[in-house]
C-alpha cells in the first residue's frame, strides 16, 4: 500500500497555483509574486511553490501560459499611455501584497548597499594604510639612498686620491730604476 504525505500536494493545489501564476502572467507581474501569493494561500514556503510549479505543473499549462502572454501583450497595447488619474496618482488599484512587495525588495537593497558601502569604508581604510606605509617606506628608501650616494661619492674620492697616490709612487718607482739603469746619467 502506497502511504501519502500529510503535505502532498493536491489537484486543487495544483490548481490554485496555475491560477494564481496565470493571473500575474496577464497582469504583467512576476513569477516570484505569484509564488508568494500561493504560498499565502496554501500555507507552503514561496520556494515549494516555485519547485512544484517548475518540476510538474508548469509542463501542463503551456498553452494556457502562452494565452495568458497574448492577453497580457494586448492588454498593454489597449492600455492608454496617460496612466495617471485626474489627482496625478496611478489609476492601477494597489494591494497590500505589492506594496509589501515593493518595501521588502527595497529593504533588501537598502541592506545590500549598506553592506557595499561598509565594505568599500573598509577597503579604503586598507587601501589608506597601504598608501601611508608606502609613503613611509618611499621615504626611509630616499633616506638610504642619499646616504649611499653620499657614501658613493666620498669611496669615490678616497678611490682618486689612492690612484694618484699609486701613480705618484709607480712614477717616483720608475724614475729610481731609470737613474740606476744609467749612471752616466749622472755624470753628464
Amino acid at each position: 500500500m502506497k502511504t501519502i504525505r500529510q503535505d502532498a500536494w493536491t489537484a486543487e493545489d495544483d490548481l490554485k497555483l496555475a491560477d494564481v501564476i496565470l493571473k500575474h502572467i496577464r497582469q504583467g507581474s512576476t513569477q516570484l509574486a505569484a509564488f508568494e501569493e500561493t504560498a499565502e494561500q496554501l500555507g507552503r514556503t514561496p520556494a515549494a511553490c516555485g519547485y512544484r510549479w517548475n518540476a510538474c505543473v508548469r509542463k501542463q499549462y503551456l498553452e494556457a501560459i502562452d494565452l495568458a502572454r497574448l492577453e497580457r501583450k494586448e492588454r498593454r497595447e489597449e492600455a492608454p499611455t496617460d496612466d495617471l488619474s485626474e489627482g496625478g496618482q496611478s489609476a492601477a488599484p494597489v494591494n497590500w501584497n505589492t506594496v509589501l512587495r515593493f518595501i521588502r525588495q527595497y529593504r533588501h537593497e537598502f541592506h545590500s548597499l549598506q553592506g557595499r558601502v561598509k565594505q568599500l569604508e573598509r577597503d579604503s581604510d586598507s587601501s589608506r594604510l597601504e598608501v601611508e606605509r608606502l609613503r613611509k617606506d618611499k621615504a626611509e628608501l630616499l633616506s638610504q639612498l642619499r646616504k649611499l650616494s653620499e657614501e658613493h661619492m666620498m669611496i669615490s674620492g678616497d678611490y682618486r686620491t689612492l690612484l694618484n697616490i699609486v701613480d705618484r709612487a709607480r712614477k717616483r718607482q720608475q724614475a729610481e730604476l731609470d737613474d740606476q739603469k744609467d749612471p752616466t746619467a749622472d755624470s753628464s
